[in-house]
């Protein structure tokens, strides 16, 4: 039986744009185990004339690396990578970011209707360097079942990006599902500059101590300042959020590749535990008509200001909804000016 994913799905991907959404993979994806021809066809391109040679120049016939499509999944081998061409992303974006800084930290409480189901936590860890060189923040997600639920479905997830202190995009992204005896690690590495994520999957036994009961490493073909999901948050808050005007971009999650738009709706006063603040909502989107299918729908409310804290989120899911309410704010500079005292 499939895992269901309880708190996480109802938290991470919630906050992310994933709950009550299923994705189906992109039409180049595939695990290509060094069948050239298949790979070819994927791309819906016949690279050979008659006599086997390259006709536009891209082809291993011809000599010359194969360029691969955004979203192909090829093995994790040297021998592979030889016959590809990859980019050489020169990455110069700088944007500017007054929304979060280190010690920030919101708690969230987790609703299903009316039942406390769990508390998830944000926490921008700290501003570290990655390769010797890289600035990059670390941010923390976790989330936890309630004391209810841990009799007979314990939950214990966390997520971790690294995300770029001058251009937000993703540089390292792990995901550690601890949900009843589903056990599951997704650690990627991302290769900016060559426009590739580098994913080790592992699952594990259900038993104690964790013994690996399968793996999986490969190579996804991604776009330049690709985010993971969770770094995609954090580049939204940095952004300056109009009524009327969507944000785009590029996201990663496993062996799919896929386009987001964030639809910035109206103005709105939101009322929680952790205060009152004015707030914009935005509710995220997958594009593409025969590539994506969603279902549900989304709604998240962020202060309206430069911190652009998330205060609220809902989702309308097969019976009923489920909501995460912030807390808690903790290492946000005061005041607050959303809030309203």
């Amino acid at each position: 039986m499939r895992h269901p994913q309880f708190l996480y799905v109802v938290f991470i991907h919630l906050l992310y744009s994933f709950i009550s959404v299923s994705i189906l993979p992109l039409e180049y994806s595939r695990q290509a185990f060094g069948q050239i021809d298949t790979l070819q066809s994927a791309h819906g391109r016949d690279h050979s004339d008659a006599n086997g040679q390259g006709t536009d120049g891209i082809g291993l016939n011809s000599g010359t690396p194969a360029v691969l499509e955004t979203g192909t999944v090829i093995p994790d081998s040297a021998f592979i990578d030889s016959l590809y061409k990859f980019p050489n992303y020169q990455l110069d974006r700088k944007i500017t970011n007054t929304a979060f800084r280190p010690g920030e930290k919101l708690t969230f409480n987790i609703r299903y209707g009316i039942i406390h189901a769990g508390v998830a936590k944000m926490e921008v860890v700290e501003k570290t360097t990655l390769q010797d060189s890289i600035p990059v923040y670390r941010i923390l997600t976790t989330a936890k079942s309630a004391s209810f639920f841990d009799n007979f479905y314990k939950v214990r997830d966390s997520v971790e990006t690294y995300l770029d202190a001058t251009g937000y995009f993703s540089w390292r992204y792990e995901k550690r599902l601890r949900e009843g005896g589903y056990k599951f690690d997704l650690l990627v590495d991302y290769d900016q500059p060559r426009g590739i994520a580098n994913v080790h999957a592992i699952r594990y036994n259900k038993e104690e101590p964790l013994t690996i009961r399968n793996q999986e490493m490969y190579k996804v073909i991604v776009e330049k300042y690709i985010a993971d999901v969770l770094s995609a948050f954090y580049y939204v808050r940095t952004q300056n959020l109009e009524v009327g005007e969507p944000l785009y971009m590029s996201n990663h999650d496993n062996k799919k590749v896929y386009d987001l738009q964030v639809i910035v709706q109206r103005r709105e006063t939101i009322k929680v535990k952790a205060g009152k603040f004015k707030c914009i909502l935005v509710k995220p989107r997958l594009q593409g008509d025969a590539i994506f299918k969603q279902k549900g729908e989304l709604w998240v409310w962020l202060t309206d200001d430069e911190y652009k804290i998330p205060v609220k989120m809902k989702s309308k899911v097969a019976v009923g909804s489920i909501s995460t309410e912030l807390n808690k704010i903790e290492g946000v500079p005061l005041p607050i000016t959303a809030q309203i005292k």
